[in-house]
């Protein structure tokens, strides 16, 4: 699959460049990429600065034309949630007439109109009988602008499964649409693999830091982090505080598994998190509110104090720390 832009394979690495290169595709382009799923790519599209939506086209069909139908299917079923914002205008007016925004080459009045009057009934805007590649372009032009990017995820190894995916994307490509193929692993350069090859870009994860990748043992805090073991020293000297606290626990939660957390005082079911700007943004962000919900629900309070504040004011937050332990104490039978 030429991509037009890349003539030789290339290397990206991280899933915000990638993000990056897929919401920059011009209509009709089309990128493969190599050593990433769809789950990467969902994420990689969620760092991206550029909003642009996407479609991972469905897993599992076994021959073309039932690909390209439900494809479609979809296309419509997206089409009546946006109505009637086609086009990227309002196409409804007050009175309830439907009105086709002005400067939209290549979009078909009859369809507009029977199309409208479905999407306005609540019905998806399909009609069996239209070609399908009618069908396709229109409603891509409805749901647009930004111009929507088909994902689809195509098995390496399989040529039989594979083929009927890499025709849709090549029709889909040949309409007009961004597409991006994307494989786990890179295929073996044969039919119909070859295809797709040409130009793609495989994604090279990056290394992990050191601190990252070394597991330090339960009870201590971690060897990497100068944070960590500031807090640690700074309450093994507070004789309010020195006994309650071990660094890098577990906690045993009933359906959520054993999460690993900073600082545990068990007894009284506190939990404190140290949290750099790494846990500023998505997916960290997003994965640190669900677990302190996973602990609140189990009994724990949770604390979270930034490193900037330890590094700037350690006192300041093992003030706060013993502020916590002091409520604790006191809605709680301890004393």
């Amino acid at each position: 699959m030429k991509t037009g832009v890349q003539s030789r394979s290339s290397t990206l690495t991280g899933v915000k460049e990638l993000g990056e290169r897929v919401v920059r595709l011009a209509r009709g382009e089309r990128l493969t990429v190599t050593g990433i799923g769809i789950d990467e790519v969902r994420q990689a599209l969620t760092t991206a600065e550029a909003e642009r939506p996407a479609l991972i086209l469905p897993p599992g069909g076994l021959t073309t034309e039932s690909i390209l139908q439900q494809i479609i299917d979809d296309l419509a079923e997206l089409a009546l949630a946006c109505w009637p914002r086609w086009y990227g205008g309002d196409c409804a007016t007050a009175d309830g007439l439907h009105v086709l925004p002005l400067d939209q080459p290549g979009v078909s009045a009859p369809w507009f109109r029977a199309a409208s009057r479905r999407a306005a009934a609540g019905y998806r805007p399909r009609f069996r009988r239209t070609a399908r590649s009618i069908e396709f372009t229109q409603l891509m032009q409805a749901i647009g602008p930004p111009d929507l990017v088909l994902l689809a995820a195509v098995d390496p190894i399989d040529a039989r499964r594979a083929a009927p995916v890499i025709q849709v994307l090549e029709w889909c490509a040949g309409q007009g649409a961004s597409v991006v193929a994307l494989f786990p692993s890179r295929p073996a350069p044969v039919a119909p693999f070859e295809r797709l090859l040409y130009g793609a870009v495989e994604v090279v994860p990056a290394v992990e830091p050191l601190q990252l990748r070394f597991i330090a043992p339960s009870g201590r805090a971690h060897h990497a982090s100068l944070v960590e073991q500031r807090v640690e020293a700074a309450l093994r000297r507070d004789r309010e505080l020195a006994t309650l606290f071990a660094c890098n626990q577990t906690v045993a939660i009933d359906g959520y598994g054993n999460p690993r957390v900073d600082l545990l005082w068990r007894e009284g079911r506190v939990v404190v998190e140290l949290d750099g700007p790494e846990h500023q943004g998505d997916p960290n962000f997003a994965n640190d509110r669900h677990r302190d919900y996973e602990l609140l629900m189990a009994g724990y309070l949770v604390l979270r104090i930034t490193n900037h504040q330890v590094t700037t004011d350690l006192q300041a937050a093992v003030e706060k720390i013993r502020a916590v332990v002091r409520f604790r104490q006191s809605t709680t039978s301890m004393r």
